[in-house]
């Protein structure tokens, strides 16, 4: 009778830990329901979805060094700032990864070759000898590097030279992407997506792959390789097909007359129209970037990943526009050791927000943070040519610029927040020793890279090897806030959302 008794109680045990089980998997799979069956076309793709995959795959859960940031120029002193501006942005940021400009370019003995990482491309702007058009340059250069560079990196992010990054762009941070699948920025007036034009250049049965992207994308890295020969053809058909001129409308391109017939626009269409021919859909994340000037619309927006300043920018009586840069001939080359540095303009003190106004979207702070990102974008310009010249001209940093994320450059660590303290106007972030710190091996690896890359010549041997300059896979150069890693992105909001930077 005491076994029976015992084997009863047993038997009930079990029972009542398979109920457990039950309970536990239901609560999960209603918690996490992409977790908990096998991901299908039919189901919403997710964070929690990829991470699944990952692991069944037995990938690591994080991809954290599995970036490679691209993006175009050509050699003009204009481009140069710009480039320069973004790869220390991306360095501040603290972006895991690569970083590689396609620097389209048919001067022998350019000066700035190496003023950041850079693959040498040719000059695609007069490949139709009847129309100049610097665009070509985008696709011509990606298409180039795919074929001459294969990067050991999952992910391709390509950006335009007119950013800033804020914080570094992951796929599992809300910017979803897989193969196949491209996460990109919105282009809204790309009306020929959704009109008569998209016949013109794309069968029927591919029409519905179109989509109105541009500016930002994260790519599969073999979906790259396989679009950008695309993304170039297409570009040429639509800027010279004359079905798409002037007095056509359908593009959207409000510029086009009949003195200039040709859109502008030709190389984005070119980008949609390739990729969907290359079987590529796109997830459009229209907050990632937020245009600096612009108000902020949403939580996203308010604490975007990149700045993009192609547009004129006004704040009461103060307007700054990059083209302002290509007037007068003492601002044009910044990069000139020879040439006093002219910085570029800071938001008057009278336009800046008076209180600190958290870290959550409300409609009552947009335009107070509207003024923040300017003050953001302008402090960004200033550190990353002042960091540049730091190393290359040997320059001092000035006293009272931040130095958050380049400390390994200027050396000591600044107060970035003392302005606002001593206003009394309600900021309360913990001061910074402005004492020197030893570097880590890391940032003397990271800064010995940047001096060896600058000293090399178009056409001689880069410290890579044996390599030429447009062969070269481009150096690694170490990412990270304290040059050696340390991933934060677009969960990670705490003094990232709302920082004051003067």
């Amino acid at each position: 009778g005491g076994a029976m008794g015992a084997r009863d109680i047993m038997s009930r045990c079990a029972l009542a830990l398979i109920f457990v089980v039950v309970l536990v998997a239901r609560a999960t799979e209603a918690t996490h329901p992409v977790a908990s069956v096998a991901a299908s076309d039919a189901e919403p793709r997710s964070v929690w979805s990829r991470r699944l995959r990952m692991a069944r795959e037995g990938e690591p859960a994080q991809e954290v060094d599995d970036y490679h940031y691209v993006f175009s120029a050509d050699c003009k002193p204009y481009m140069e700032w710009q480039s320069v501006a973004l790869y220390y942005s991306w360095m501040a940021a603290g972006a895991p990864g690569q970083f590689t400009r396609l620097l389209s370019c048919d001067e022998p003995n350019y000066p700035y070759v190496n003023s950041v990482p850079t693959h040498v491309t040719p000059l695609y702007t007069n490949i139709d000898p009847k129309d100049p058009y610097s665009a070509y340059n985008l696709p011509g250069s990606m298409m180039h590097w795919t074929q001459h560079n294969v990067t050991d990196r999952k992910w391709v992010i390509k950006l335009d030279a007119d950013m800033i990054i804020r914080k570094p762009l992951s796929v599992l941070d809300g910017l979803e992407a897989e193969e196949g699948l491209v996460a990109a920025g919105i282009y809204g007036y790309l009306s020929g997506v959704d009109n008569e034009m998209a016949p013109m250049f794309v069968p029927a049965d591919v029409v519905p792959r179109l989509a109105k992207v541009g500016g930002w994308e994260i790519f599969w890295h073999g979906d790259l390789v396989k679009a950008a020969p695309l993304w170039f053809e297409y570009t040429k058909r639509v800027r010279q097909d004359p079905r798409a001129w002037w007095p056509f409308k359908g593009t959207g391109d409000v510029y086009v007359s009949r003195a200039s017939p040709r859109p502008w626009i030709s190389e984005m269409y070119g980008y949609v129209f390739g990729t969907a021919m290359a079987g590529l859909r796109h997830n459009v994340e229209p907050s990632a970037q937020l245009y600096a000037g612009m108000s902020p619309w949403d939580q996203d927006s308010f604490d975007p990943f990149l700045i993009h300043y192609g547009l004129k920018i006004e704040i009461g009586d103060w307007v700054w526009d990059k083209h302002f840069e290509l007037q007068g001939s003492a601002h044009k080359d910044k990069l000139n050791c020879e040439l006093p540095y002219y910085p570029f303009p800071m938001v008057p003190r009278k336009h800046w927000p008076g209180s600190h106004h958290g870290r959550t979207y409300d409609p009552g702070t947009a335009e107070a943070r509207r003024v923040e990102i300017v003050m953001e974008l302008m402090m960004a310009l200033n550190k990353g040519i002042r960091a540049w010249r730091r190393v290359h001209c040997g320059e001092p940093w000035p006293a009272g610029l931040s130095s958050k994320g380049l400390e390994h450059i200027a050396g000591d660590v600044v107060d970035d927040h003392a302005e606002h303290r001593a206003k009394g106007d309600g900021h309360e972030f913990q001061r910074r020793a402005l004492l020197p710190r030893e570097k880590s091996q890391a940032e003397l690896q990271h800064i010995q890279h940047v001096q060896r890359a600058t000293t090399a010549k178009v056409g001689e041997a880069k410290v890579l090897g044996e390599v030429k300059v447009g062969e070269a896979r481009p150096a690694r150069v170490v990412g990270g806030r304290r040059a050696g890693g340390g991933f934060k992105g677009r969960n990670v909001r705490e003094g990232m959302a709302n920082t004051w930077l003067w």
